[in-house]
């Protein structure tokens, strides 16, 4: 992959990078249990973390030559719904987060292709 998160479109979505606009988006996503259970960090607690949170893992990240951090908008509203982002260096991994009322709808599988 050359650039760093350039957007891209599916039938259904839009996957585009995080803005400041969507810290509140950001801190839905993150801040529940149950969305977070299998990630490393402990949900956010209030809107001064889901800042530094933008800041720390996204701002920072969109600033390098290369990266792949996205969020995920319906294309219908435009609605930030959840996110996918693959690691740049070893071990390479993927990983997603979807706002609850979105599970089982097939957006994951969609952002991921």
């Amino acid at each position: 992959m050359t650039g760093n998160t350039p957007d891209l479109q599916t039938k259904r979505l839009v996957l585009r990078r995080f803005t400041r606009e969507d810290i509140p988006a950001v801190f839905k996503i993150f801040s529940d249990p149950e969305v977070n259970t299998f990630l490393p960090l402990f949900p956010l607690k209030d809107m001064g973390e889901a800042e530094a949170f933008y800041q720390e893992k996204y701002a920072r990240l969109y600033s390098q030559p290369a990266g792949c951090a996205y969020g995920v908008c319906r294309k219908e509203d435009g609605r930030v719904i959840g996110y996918v982002h693959g690691d740049m260096a070893a071990p390479y991994d993927f990983g997603y987060g979807f706002l609850r009322e979105y599970w089982g709808r097939g957006y994951a599988s969609e952002a991921a292709r």
